[in-house]
């Protein structure tokens, strides 16, 4: 794992954040986090790029930051919104492909809902990337601090 604040420009991460931030911003319902019998927790989702298709009219937001993190080939693009909570939990472990690739988490607003990476966690922090391996177990939570936590997850080789 390898965690790079202040990714990108201060202007290239503004623009990105007041976007994702801002009233127009579609996101959409998920019935459940990570267990599809769970249904008592949620959260929102934007798809950026799934199986070699553009399926956000906001995917050129990153076409600066694919280059950055030097992506041959994408696999996919999601945006994940989580609503706060009165109590921080964390949610379930999971992996996002089962097959052996590159991953980027990254981070839009500060917040108390860190990241799981196996023993090691991370704190949300605006503008902070997080390079690891997503076919390997790690977990979300939800924070109690801000109204919510969202985070741009890059699958790709």
């Amino acid at each position: 794992m390898k965690i790079v604040d202040n990714f990108l420009t201060n202007d290239e991460f503004e623009n990105i954040k007041n976007i994702l931030m801002g009233d127009d911003f579609p996101w959409y319902f998920n019935d459940y986090i990570t267990d599809e019998k769970d249904t008592n927790n949620f959260y929102f989702t934007h798809l950026f790029y799934n199986s070699m298709d553009i399926k956000s009219n906001f995917f050129y937001l990153f076409k600066n930051f694919l280059n950055k993190i030097e992506c041959k080939s994408l696999l996919r693009i999601k945006g994940n919104l989580y609503v706060s909570e009165k109590e921080k939990r964390k949610n379930k472990d999971h992996t996002d492909f089962k097959y052996k690739h590159k991953g980027c988490l990254f981070y839009i607003n500060d917040n108390n809902g860190e990241t799981y990476f196996g023993d090691k966690k991370v704190l949300p922090k605006a503008n902070r990337a997080v390079f690891f391996d997503p076919s390997k177990k790690h977990s979300s939570s939800i924070c109690n601090n801000e109204k919510r936590r969202i985070t741009i997850n890059f699958n790709y080789f």
